[in-house]
């Protein structure tokens, strides 16, 4: 016990006279360590930081490291057989789309007609649509060239027709195609339109279709007509909520309130018993009474 009692006076006075043997630097008044130090600062501040302004939503690929903000689209004409990948990201599309492209004809994918576009992973139908008027294939990549036009050449490439009349309840997509403006991008975004519908009641619908073109359908509205009889209608009296909410004029809360007025009612009979549904406006019901079947359903029960 003394040893130890005599050690830590030892340490307790070591450390008491240490600031007597030992000059600790000023370092406020060392002129020359301040005016380094302001300078490291200040060359921080001025240099710009590699991730300004970053977002992880800008880029589908290539993470922070290869971050660059994309230039603003500028359309001009090109062919998809040759474009590099800078000229597709200048058009307007993104890095991972003209790396898919890129992709497609290192396999030994070519662009024989400006429709084979459209199928490349990325490119939306409207992007499509957009950038067909300024494709320009080579000679030596054209289809035409490479075999005469067979019976299966002419039903994938149609030729458009000024005189042709088209049912948009029965029209497939090579049908479609032979209309001016419509390639395969919008000739299947009508025919999924039309299946989600249950079919088309009117050529005006078209306009629905989610950036549509107006010029378009002002083209080709007088080639057009539609067979009602073709439509395929929802039998409110036996249609449930999840079958009635993937109508596009409906929702969970449109169909949950049918579905509970028929209950009330134990079957409904005609659209005018709608109306006193406040989900429905006045003009929602018209759009969506052609859809609605209100023939009577008759239950059998065993005794």
């Amino acid at each position: 016990m003394i040893v130890l009692a005599a050690i830590i006076i030892l340490l307790i006075a070591v450390n008491q006279l240490i600031p007597f043997f030992v000059k600790t630097p000023d370092i406020e008044n060392d002129k020359n360590f301040i005016a380094k130090y302001e300078e490291f600062k200040n060359s921080l501040k001025d240099k710009p930081s590699r991730y300004q302004n970053y977002s992880p939503f800008d880029e589908r690929s290539g993470g922070y490291k290869n971050y660059q903000k994309l230039p603003e689209p500028k359309l001009f004409a090109f062919d998809p057989n040759t474009l590099d990948s800078v000229g597709f990201v200048t058009l307007g599309l993104k890095p991972f789309i003209a790396k898919n492209i890129l992709n497609y004809r290192k396999k030994g994918g070519k662009f024989k007609t400006a429709e084979d576009f459209a199928k490349i992973y990325g490119i939306s139908p409207e992007q499509f649509e957009k950038l067909k008027p300024f494709i320009r294939i080579s000679s030596e990549f054209l289809v035409e060239n490479s075999y005469e036009k067979t019976e299966a050449f002419e039903r994938r490439y149609p030729e458009k027709s000024d005189t042709i009349r088209l049912d948009l309840n029965t029209a497939d997509t090579t049908d479609l195609q032979k209309l001016h403006g419509i390639g395969s991008g919008w000739a299947k975004a009508i025919v999924a339109y039309r299946q989600k519908l249950g079919g088309f009641v009117s050529v005006n619908q078209l306009l629905e279709i989610k950036n549509f073109p107006a010029e378009t359908f002002t083209k080709i509205e007088k080639n057009l007509f539609v067979d009602v009889s073709q439509v395929k209608k929802i039998e409110i009296n036996r249609a449930n909520v999840e079958f009635m909410r993937k109508h596009p004029y409906l929702d969970f809360y449109k169909a949950k309130a049918v579905y509970e007025l028929r209950l009330n009612k134990r079957g409904l009979k005609n659209i005018d018993e709608l109306k006193t549904l406040p989900e429905f406006s006045p003009e929602e019901l018209q759009k969506i009474a052609p859809y609605f079947d209100f023939k009577e359903i008759k239950r059998e029960y065993n005794r």
